[in-house]
């Protein structure tokens, strides 16, 4: 008698009536009680079922429900992780950038104070080759003179050469 059916098939099996005077056929009424409580079995057998399934239904539906929501969830979280990670790669590659600019700008600025100080030293060896040959040249003259003075056999013209000699001498020491 739950579920909102107030005669169940056991009910109208066992109703009994009153015997009357000139009343229905017991046998037609019996008949028809039995069709009615055989119909009402089937009824409530299939209420039963119904509600059965509608509750399995309900369940399945509520987990899909669940899942749907977990799945709408989980694809958020990777869509804000994905811009996330994003977000870090773009940072990350103007670090790498930014650095790599900055050490660019070192190497040049470090070739440049290189080359500065190379010219320095090359114009430095140049004006040491200028005096190395200048110098040269004064040895060379001095060999000359001595050897003009030993072609012209003087010994007085030897000794203004000997003092004009070590005054060459001394001049090249000095530079």
């Amino acid at each position: 008698m739950t579920n909102g059916i107030r005669v169940t098939p056991i009910d109208i099996q066992q109703k009994r009536f009153h015997a009357v005077f000139r009343g229905y056929d017991r046998t037609e009424v019996e008949m028809f009680l039995d069709l009615v409580r055989d119909e009402m079995e089937t009824l409530f057998r299939e209420v039963t079922e119904l509600r059965e399934f509608r509750q399995s239904y309900d369940e399945r539906l509520r987990e899909l429900t669940e899942r749907e929501e977990t799945v709408k969830n989980t694809m958020l979280m990777t869509q804000k992780l994905m811009e996330d990670q994003k977000d870090n790669a773009r940072r990350e590659a103007a670090v790498i950038i930014k650095e790599a600019e900055f050490r660019g700008q070192q190497l040049l600025s470090n070739a440049q104070d290189e080359h500065a100080k190379l010219e320095v030293e090359i114009q430095a060896l140049k004006r040491r080759k200028h005096h190395f040959l200048q110098d040269i040249k004064k040895v060379i003259e001095m060999h000359r003179e001595m050897v003009s003075f030993e072609e012209a056999g003087g010994d007085a013209a030897g000794a203004a050469a000997g003092d004009n000699g070590n005054a060459a001498k001394e001049e090249t020491v000095e530079e």
